[in-house]
């Protein structure tokens, strides 16, 4: 980062803090009430951002309500608290000052506004739209959310803990109350790591029914399910998206009335690593809920899909897709000009970017000491296009492999770990590749998938994280799980519902179901 970039960047935020401090706003006529006093505006601006979103629209929609300039006002204060807290945001824009102005002139005393009119929000930095950039993980690749020109992103529920990654800036300063939602990617589990580990709502649509072009799983991070629904339903299927993305589809959501209750399968063990006692309790707790409020569960046993798909083999389908949809031996080639975060070299060295018969080399000798999974990460790589095309051949068989077991139990959606770990603090990530088949095994098959929050680890889950019996450790990388683990207490817990390619309405259903009994508690 130059010198004169970084502080251009530093005047944009002192600009953006001059521009929405209370005590420069009094008598400020771009404001919906200009009588407020100091007091007063500090207090309308808390009463802004801890509106739901759909609360927000709704005082924005309304004949003399709430105006673009107040609102944007409001978060732009929020977010430079969140900034200095967590580290979350690269770049503010100051256009977005005069945007909300001229969108009041043009927006606000009109009978029929734009259905986000004044509603500011953040983006991933390699997205080009105002409110703010958010910091995300350099190279846009790794489930800890280091960017050394930026610094590391905290998580606003323990600041030595990560956010996730690669969104994590977005999901940290939603999280946090800095913005009324956000937006991301997810390549192999972004959006779902980082909404977990914040405590968010978000869900990775089926890749074509929202596309984006040159990015993988777009999607949105909302605090509850309602407002995860608004903003889909604007987007999915509209026309007016379409004209940017042709290919994403024409269909819109439609929610379908249920007459009955609904059967879910579930999991609370992949087979390829086992997630630590909070994780697989949340999907444990939320499958007795579900019984007791009438659904119809089963058990999903991932084995018994295909004698051939073992989920270690699934794991190795997934490791070589990744690897050849990004280029891992220029990775850190890519960089050599920037300062490098230990982190992101760390996680380079151990996804064997650009060693790999190094590393099998110097591995093989010990690999006793290792795991299964650790030799499975260093050798799943495909050498040739005839092994890239043969493994995107089994990826094809085993997702109607997947379908088929699917249809043979009858089920409408699946529950499972939203991930291996709650989340740990900013150095284990990189050490932790074995975790990514929780939220990777939905991108190789191209399932919907979204995440819910369902509560926080307990002082119990804790006791049980050290209990042989219930979590052995037979390897290094479990060991190395709790090891990350060991001071999770109370940070958010959550669970994936997963559904078949097409079918995010009755993900976001059940999804809608599992949230309400967290409501209740």
């Amino acid at each position: 980062m130059s010198e004169e970039f970084e502080n251009e960047r530093k005047e944009g935020f002192e600009t953006f803090r001059k521009l929405s401090a209370p005590e420069n706003l009094v008598n400020d006529t771009r404001l919906f009430d200009e009588k407020l006093t100091e007091i007063e505006i500090e207090e309308l601006f808390r009463d802004i951002v801890a509106l739901k979103l759909h609360s927000l629209i709704d005082r924005l929609q309304a004949k003399n309500g709430l105006n673009a300039y107040t609102v944007l006002c409001a978060y732009a204060h929020k977010m430079l608290e969140s900034q200095n807290r967590l580290n979350c945001v690269t770049e503010v824009i100051l256009e977005a000052f005069d945007t909300a102005a001229a969108s009041d002139k043009l927006w606000y005393n009109s009978e029929q506004k734009p259905p986000l009119y004044g509603v500011p929000f953040c983006v991933k930095c390699n997205f080009e739209i105002p409110f703010v950039f958010t910091n995300t993980s350099q190279g846009f690749f790794s489930s800890n959310n280091p960017h050394s020109p930026y610094g590391t992103t905290r998580n606003p529920w323990a600041l030595d803990c990560t956010p996730g990654g690669s969104s994590g800036g977005e999901a940290a300063l939603v999280a946090d109350g800095g913005a009324p939602f956000g937006s991301g990617t997810d390549l192999v589990g972004s959006l779902r790591i980082s909404a977990a580990f914040c405590g968010l709502v978000t869900l990775k649509p089926t890749q074509n029914r929202l596309h984006v072009s040159n990015d993988y799983g777009y999607g949105f991070y909302t605090r509850n399910v309602l407002d995860l629904i608004l903003l889909l339903k604007l987007v999915i299927g509209s026309p007016e998206y379409r004209e940017l993305e042709p290919k994403s589809s024409p269909s819109p959501l439609k929610f379908v009335e249920k007459t009955g209750k609904y059967r879910i399968g579930f999991f609370d063990e992949d087979g390829f690593n086992s997630p630590v006692p909070s994780n697989r309790r949340a999907v444990l707790d939320t499958v007795d809920q579900l019984k007791k409020d009438g659904h119809d569960v089963v058990r999903f046993e991932i084995e018994n899909i295909d004698p051939k798909f073992s989920p270690f083999h699934v794991a190795s389908m997934l490791f070589k897709d990744l690897t050849s949809k990004n280029d891992k031996n220029s990775y850190l080639n890519r960089y050599k000009n920037e300062p490098n975060d230990t982190f992101v070299e760390r996680f380079a060295t151990i996804s064997s970017l650009n060693k790999w018969k190094t590393v099998r080399r110097v591995a093989t000798p010990i690999v006793s000491r290792f795991s299964k999974r650790m030799a499975l990460i260093s050798r799943a790589r495909c050498s040739s296009l005839a092994e890239v095309r043969k493994n995107q051949e089994e990826i094809e068989e085993y997702r109607l492999k997947f379908i088929e077991y699917w249809k043979s139990l009858k089920i409408d959606t699946l529950l499972c770990p939203a991930f291996c770990t709650p989340a740990i603090p900013h150095n284990y990530p990189s050490q932790l590749s074995n975790t990514v088949l929780s939220t990777g095994l939905f991108n190789l098959l191209d399932f919907p998938a979204g995440i819910v929050p369902v509560g926080n680890v307990t002082a119990e889950d804790m006791a049980d994280l050290s209990d042989e019996k219930i979590f052995p450790i037979n390897d290094l990388l479990l060991k190395k799980q709790r090891e990350a683990c060991a001071n999770s207490e109370a940070m958010p817990i959550a669970v994936q519902v997963v559904g078949l390619p097409n079918e995010e309405e009755i993900v976001l259903e059940v999804m809608k179901i599992v949230e309400g009994f967290n409501e209740n508690k």
